[in-house]
């Protein structure tokens, strides 16, 4: 198989487990990465390279906090206030 083809069959399989949340959405993310690592499509560099970016770190961070304000019930309290 050519890399293009490779790279369309993974992104279809992404794009169903996105929708369909069958497995955690991080869990999806590190296997697109490693599958086109795995079949050479991308160098295991290129496939982890935006992992170590700061905008996908700030978001991370971002998504931790509010999972922390819902579990608590913060943002619910937040809500109601207006």
């Amino acid at each position: 198989m050519t890399d293009a083809t490779i790279t369309v069959i993974v992104l279809a399989f992404a794009i169903v487990m996105f929708v369909l949340e069958r497995i955690p959405l991080a869990a999806t993310a590190m296997i697109v990465a490693l599958s086109l690592s795995v079949f050479r499509v991308l160098t295991p560099a290129q496939a982890f390279a935006g992992f170590v970016n700061s905008s996908v770190i700030l978001f991370v961070g971002m998504f931790v906090i509010s999972g922390a304000l819902f579990e608590t019930g913060m943002a619910a309290k937040a809500g109601r206030l207006y």
